[in-house]
């Protein structure tokens, strides 16, 4: 797979499997897979399995589908007794296929070998039943692959499954509901294979766990019946594979908890609960709250409750958990097997004490934070590490340890489970690291990989979970390599080092230790360790490098996200409709034919909007109702409103108007032209203006990005001290118009009259990312013009207009992919051709749309003067498209005195490419602008610096400019290393 292309689903099948492609894409749009489908050639399953040009074979980065079916090897087959005379043999070959293919690919391969169907002669049934069992557990114990059941299929298959008529004609074998169920199936399958499980299962108790309400109805007064029952059974189940389950209620603590305690009948018991919230704060500070205790971030939660209300906040104060209502009863179980969210294909050691791991390692932690003599304290700990050769049931573990540890980890080789089995047969030594102390067992935390070349013992990986650092588990492994060496009679212990921007942590402990045997050989760093310094090496507690013990207290105290309006959009609605919908194949046919807009189908005519608020409203209703038209006064729950749609409804009026309503608004003011205003009589916030935070009498505006977003500060907002506000400047926006102003003078001037209603002097505090900082510069020129103080101009990765660009960049990308094309011989050739012929076809269109938003630009010039209403017959601009046009024809004038800094970012790749690498000068031209400019760097790309894991190194060096207090100062700081 190349950078930026889609990942592949590959799919080969003994029959004709396209009419499977329309329910596929469907649901893995639905379910958030971003994946290119793909077949190969029609029954040619042998062919794809042990041929390295096949599809199947070059498929690296994606998925792989597997659909055979015994009867279609034999279908020529005239006779049943040929059938049974070919079949072994067939199966036979078959079977070393799957096994050749296994050993020789790392692409997680999904295979289903269907049921046969009931056209075949029931003479050779049992012969075909008995090949198709024999395959299946022949290729479970494979490396590789995932089966996809015949039951797994059959929960999701409600219609007619098979369609003589097609089978005869174009080996089409089934009908268009069972694709459809296939369809569904795999994808959940793909799910399972590509996104994680999530981690965290949280629970409301009263009409959620039980029915009726404990401090009303009494411990004995409640009732657990059997839907009930089945999400107790579920949450145990997910406990047991790996999930922390938590309670999160507003109740008594004591009552929840004498539920536990006296009701025999609860499925769910307290050693099932690793942790809980039971008070009566509101539901997502008591998530948040969790969150920070387990050290988890919050797109890592699932959170189920019976009360829509509670639901709908959830959803709107923290997107990133996945909130799902609880269904009626008669629904329960459905909605609880076609849950998608806690799927896990492999159940590791590490899974099934994950909640013990949870609890040992709290009481390890408040044993250390007690402890004044580290010393001691290392010792008391009694870790115990045991390093020897995996068992069959640890290597998914390890597999699963080399594509995710980074920071103690010298090479980051990645490898799958297959790669890493057949190691030993190749010569190396493969050993897994367990440890133990007096709290319990840490489980499998280490890997290492080496091998006996020439006279030393060299090390392929050398990995460690972080979470054990600093406890003289890396010295005992050192000291096992040694001893390995010496009884195998080599000199040296070679451990390579490979540096990467994430493992200063496994070079800091090698320097300590072996510091005085580093060379280089070839551009590669070796520390060559004697065999009998290595077989001596100990741990001296307290000792350890600063590199490694932070490593250790950053997994101790991961940084959970902050609440987001965009992080995580969307995921509660995905995983709501796979498991109340999409649940089967008639619903998923009944939902691709509906999935488009809706009629408003109600008797009156719609009543067009009046104010620019109703306008604005008026779009965002249909838009989330689906509607082809609607009016404003039109009933949000005639119309089929929802409260999920009413807390995407609230977010999105915070996000565009500044304004902060209640869910319930929705009750009293139920139509667009209540709702606009309730907006207009609520509006607190100056027009225009977001408060992002508030603050004291100093205020930071930062203005919007070239999308008009200013939600991408907020990350930053939250790290400024307590006595600074900090605003977001917003487009001006009209009806049609997203951003109402064809010139950046004309924008800086508008955004300073909005600013200065909210402060009416100087001296001012400005900045913006990107075209917020072109905006911002302009608006500095202004006030300096003015007479007006700006203490401050933060440039956030914005180029000056006209800024030259590094020549060839573009040319030298398309240069490369092409010379990579030819290098593949003949069907190189014919990529390459086909890379000009889309190249050419873009710079065409390209120009067509650059022509065609010239043209809209005047119009909007015209519409704007003479204050004229958008015309409907023309399709509307884009901000990106009016401030694109408006930048091209900017002329900034100089900054005589303002101080300007301009914050480069430093990293990223495509639209994250910092601007650094694509502009010529090194001030991004500002230098020729700006008289007092000072130029710093931060982590990051041009976006990705403003996103939670570089904000506060942007923080750091944002702040001092604005002259905040040092204790703040020392906060921020603390809190950057601790990211790192």
């Amino acid at each position: 797979m190349t950078n930026g292309a889609k990942a592949t689903l590959a799919i080969a099948a003994t029959f004709t499997a396209e009419p499977i492609l329309p329910s596929l894409n469907f649901i893995n749009a639905k379910a958030g897979l971003d994946l290119e489908v793909r077949f190969a050639p029609y029954n040619q399953i042998f062919q794809e399995l042990l041929t390295p040009t096949s599809l199947l074979r070059q498929n690296s980065g994606g998925v792989n589908v597997i659909l055979l079916r015994a009867e279609d090897f034999v279908r020529e087959s005239l006779r049943p007794d040929d059938a049974s005379f070919k079949l072994p043999t067939i199966a036979a070959d078959l079977r070393d296929a799957l096994k050749q293919y296994s050993e020789s690919i790392r692409t997680p391969s999904i295979l289903a070998v269907l049921a046969t169907s009931p056209s075949v002669s029931a003479s050779v049934v049992d012969t075909l039943e008995n090949a198709r069992s024999e395959l299946l557990a022949f290729a479970g114990a494979l490396p590789g692959f995932v089966l996809l059941t015949e039951e797994e299929i059959d929960r999701v298959s409600s219609a007619p499954r098979y369609d003589l008529e097609a089978d005869n004609l174009g080996h089409i074998p089934f009908t268009e509901e069972h694709y459809a169920a296939l369809a569904l199936a795999i994808s959940r399958k793909t799910h399972a294979l590509r996104i994680p499980a999530h981690k965290v299962l949280v629970l409301d108790c009263d009409e959620t766990l039980w029915r009726g309400v404990v401090g009303e109805d009494g411990v004995d007064g409640i009732s657990i019946p059997s839907p009930f029952a089945l999400l107790q059974e579920f949450a145990a189940q997910a406990q047991s594979k790996g999930a922390l389950v938590c309670l999160a209620s507003k109740n008594a603590e004591a009552d929840v908890l004498e539920v536990f305690e006296k009701r025999r009948d609860m499925v769910l018991k307290p050693e099932h609960i690793v942790a809980h919230r039971i008070n009566w704060n509101s539901k997502p500070s008591n998530l948040a709250s969790l969150a920070r205790e387990l050290n988890l971030g919050l797109d890592s939660f699932v959170y189920i409750d019976d009360n829509p209300v509670e639901c709908a906040l959830m959803q709107a104060e923290l997107p990133q958990v996945v909130t799902l209502q609880l269904p009626p009863e008669s629904r329960v179980e459905r909605f609880l097997s076609s849950l998608w969210t806690f799927d896990k294909l492999a159940i590791t050691d590490e899974d099934l004490r994950r909640t013990a791991m949870y609890r040992e390692n709290a009481a390890r932690q408040v044993s250390e934070h007690a402890a004044t003599d580290i010393v001691e304290f290392t010792k008391s700990l009694k870790v115990v590490t045991d390093i020897a050769p995996p068992s069959d049931g640890e290597w998914p573990r390890l597999a699963q340890m080399t594509q995710r540890t980074n920071q103690f980890n010298f090479t980051t080789f990645r490898r799958s489970e297959a790669e890493i089995r057949a190691l030993p047969t190749t010569g190396h030594l493969v050993l897994r690291v367990k440890v133990t102390d007096r709290f319990g067992d840490y489980g499998i935390v280490g890997l290492v990989i080496a091998s006996v070349v020439d006279s030393a013992l060299v090390i392929d990986t050398f990995l460690l979970s972080c979470r054990v650092l600093g406890r003289g588990v890396e010295h005992s492994i050192l000291r096992r390599l040694g001893e390995i060496a010496e009884e195998a009679g080599v000199a040296t212990v070679d451990l390579p080092l490979i540096p990467t921007a994430k493992n200063e942590p496994a070079r800091a402990f090698a320097d300590s230790v072996a510091r005085g045997f580093l060379v280089t050989e070839a551009e590669r760093q070796i520390y060559r360790i004697p065999a009998s310094a290595a077989a001596t090496m100990e741990h001296r507690p307290g000792h350890d490098p600063e590199a490694v013990i932070a490593a250790r207290k950053a997994e101790e105290s991961k940084s959970v996200a902050p609440p987001s309006t965009k992080s995580g959009e969307g995921r509660s609605e995905r995983y709501a409709q796979l498991a109340n919908t999409l649940i089967s194949d008639v619903a998923v046919l009944e939902a691709m034919r509906s999935d488009s807009v809706s009629n408003r189908n109600l008797a009156d005519k719609p009543v067009p909007p009046e104010t620019s608020t109703e306008h604005t409203l008026l779009s965002l209703w249909s838009q989330l109702m689906r509607l082809d038209a609607s009016g404003v006064d039109d009933n949000f729950f005639a119309l089929g409103g929802t409260s999920l749609i009413a807390a995407r409804l609230f977010a999105e009026i915070a996000r565009r108007f500044g304004i902060r309503l209640p869910l319930t608004t929705v009750l009293d003011a139920p139509t667009v032209r209540l709702l606009a205003r309730r907006i207009d009589d609520r509006s607190i916030a100056t027009p225009g203006l977001a408060e992002l935070k508030g603050g004291g009498s100093r205020k930071l505006f930062l203005v919007h990005d070239g999308d008009g977003e200013t939600l991408l500060y907020l990350n930053l907002a939250r790290l400024v001290p307590d006595d600074v506000a900090v605003y977001g400047i917003e487009p001006r926006q009209l009806p049609k118009i997203p951003l109402a102003h064809t010139a950046i003078e004309d924008m800086a001037a508008f955004y300073l009259q909005r600013i200065r209603e909210k402060q009416a002097n100087g001296p001012y505090l400005l900045g913006g990312m990107c075209a917020g900082g072109v905006i911002a510069y302009e608006m500095a020129v202004q006030l300096e013009r003015a007479g007006e103080k700006v203490d401050l101009l933060a440039i956030l990765d914005a180029a000056s207009p006209g800024a030259a660009k590094r020549p060839g960049r573009i040319a030298r990308a398309r240069m490369s992919r092409l010379q990579d094309a030819l290098t593949r011989g003949p069907r190189g050739y014919v990529a390459a051709l086909r890379k000009l012929i889309n190249a050419s076809a873009w710079e065409v269109s390209a120009r067509v749309r650059r022509f065609s938003v010239r043209v809209r630009f005047k119009l909007l010039d015209r519409v704007l003067r003479r204050q004229e209403t958008w015309p409907l017959s023309v399709p509307g601009l884009s901000i990106r498209e009016i401030y694109d046009t408006a930048e091209s024809i900017y002329i900034p004038k100089p900054l005589a005195k303002t101080r300007a800094l301009l914050i480069r970012a430093t990293e990223g790749e495509g639209i994250d490419t910092p601007y650094r690498d694509v502009y010529a000068d090194d001030t991004l031209g500002w230098a020729g602008r700006a008289h007092s400019l000072s130029v710093v760097d931060t982590d990051g790309g041009h976006s990705s610096m403003l996103q939670e894991r570089h904000v506060r190194s942007l923080a750091a060096v944002l702040l001092p400019a604005m002259n905040v207090k040092q204790s703040h100062l020392t906060d921020v700081k603390e809190l950057q290393t601790d990211a790192a």
